[in-house]
């Protein structure tokens, strides 16, 4: 009995992911952990490895097709002397037997829908005469956009529609003027509109197929790799999902710039990694989700609030690829030094392509270190499914007027915290940021990072 391999999920907002190249190809022997194939998301490209020892018996997801998680994408056999085909009941049921064909196998993830003009509607036979091949996640967008299929053009392999077809459509589509009722009427002598039964509510008048776009002679058209056009997705589909709402507040981060100053060489000469603001802005990030458990939470499609026991952290690293956030694991049970090295490790293998699954799942609050590129204020976008992102800026010098209404020039820092408005409230998200701040203008000039 053939072990099937699916689609893993790599990242804990991730609903899909593509093959980017099968590493083994049918009838190769794999290793137990040994790679399989490249799959890339908007959070990571990684090798996915075997689970078992056997053979490759099939491969049931092409390169370049994007499937949702959990998907069956291969088939392996547990030894080499058990044929690659598995053995067919005497008398399968039609369904099954429709599903052992290979070519059925290998558009398992494929939905298919009716080419009909007008309500875009779905089709539930198999057997429909005339059809369009989709991804889950590409229909999905076509639904949340108002698209219908109709007017879209499939780049992947037998025509089909991937979710790189609707993000490029509905880019286009943005710079293309509305149509004119007479443009999109059926027929010139029938310009009423649908009839009541057709899901007018959710299907807009049809736009007519956007011309590809052309660069003019000062220009360049830039075509977005996967990683950009996931980005772009998972981007759109945060902000639908959570209304933002960010709020500030200003850190005298005097104490610890001083401690850098002082012992941060020292620091890499016994340690072996360095040390910056960013692992004393984690720490005191765990200390506000303990005092403020709400923030540590998520909001369930059945409305309701998720409490995470576990802090776990994602912290965005900036590659050359795009952003990803990897996870370090029970952030509040390390010391500074420990998040120190933690920061360290994890941010080197994001930049070297070496993140592994378990880098990109199970984060519960996100920190954003915008302030590395001398930025002020940010307001980021919340990982989904978090309740919130905070974002440490540049620490700059400036005169600032003390207590006793002295002058003194100290080392000042914002800190923005991105909140979803359907979890937390003003009251409850800035008693958060609150207590990191007063966390970390607590350590005095002696500072203990062990």
């Amino acid at each position: 009995m053939p072990t099937p391999i699916k689609m893993p999920r790599l990242g804990e907002s991730v609903a899909e992911g593509t093959i980017g190249s099968w590493l083994k190809q049918e009838g190769d022997m794999v290793e137990q952990d040994e790679a399989l194939a490249e799959v890339i998301t908007d959070k990571i490209t990684a090798e996915l490895p075997s689970p078992i020892a056997g053979r490759l018996a099939k491969i049931l997801v092409k390169a370049d097709e994007t499937v949702a998680v959990g998907t069956d994408i291969a088939l392996i056999e547990e030894s080499a002397d058990v044929s690659a085909a598995p053995p067919v009941p005497a008398t399968p049921p039609p369904a099954v037997a429709a599903a052992a064909s290979s070519a059925s196998a290998a558009t398992s993830a494929v939905e298919q829908v009716p080419v009909h003009a007008g309500d875009g509607a779905r089709s539930v036979s198999p057997f429909a005469d005339t059809g369009q091949r989709i991804s889950p996640l590409a229909r999905r967008l076509a639904d949340e956009h108002g698209i219908s299929l109709n007017q879209i053009t499939g780049t992947g392999i037998g025509g089909r529609i991937r979710k790189e077809d609707i993000l490029a459509y509905v880019a286009s589509r943005s710079t293309q003027p509305q149509p004119s009722p007479a443009a999109v009427a059926t027929a010139p002598t029938s310009p009423t509109p649908p009839p009541p039964a057709a899901p007018a509510v959710s299907q807009p008048p049809a736009a007519p197929k956007a011309a590809p776009a052309i660069a003019g002679e000062d220009e360049e058209l830039v075509t977005p790799d996967r990683m950009r056009l996931a980005i772009a997705e998972h981007m759109v589909r945060t902000k639908r999902t959570a209304p933002h709402a960010t709020t500030f507040m200003e850190v005298d981060m005097t104490n610890i710039a001083r401690w850098l100053e002082k012992n941060k060489d020292a620091f890499r000469r016994k340690n072996g990694y360095g040390i910056s603001y960013v692992p004393f802005v984690m720490k005191a990030t765990c200390d506000g989700l303990r005092q403020f458990p709400t923030v540590n939470a998520s909001w369930t499609p059945d409305n309701k609030i998720l409490l995470k026991k576990r802090i776990n952290l994602g912290l965005a690293v900036a590659t050359e690829t795009g952003l990803v956030v990897p996870t370090i694991y029970d952030a509040d049970q390390y010391t500074i030094a420990g998040l120190a090295k933690q920061v360290n490790a994890v941010a080197q293998r994001a930049r070297t392509n070496k993140l592994t699954l378990q880098d990109m799942q199970g984060s519960t609050f996100s920190v954003n270190n915008t302030g590395t590129f001398g930025t002020m204020f940010s307001t980021p976008l919340i990982n989904q499914p978090h309740a919130g992102i905070l974002s440490m800026e540049a620490v700059v010098k400036r005169p600032m007027v003390m207590d006793d209404d002295s002058i003194a020039i100290r080392h000042m820092m914002f800190l923005s915290f991105t909140f979803d408005h359907r979890i937390l409230d003003g009251a409850g998200a800035n008693g958060f940021l609150r207590a990191v701040r007063l966390k970390l203008q607590s350590y005095g000039p002696d500072i203990d990072v062990y």
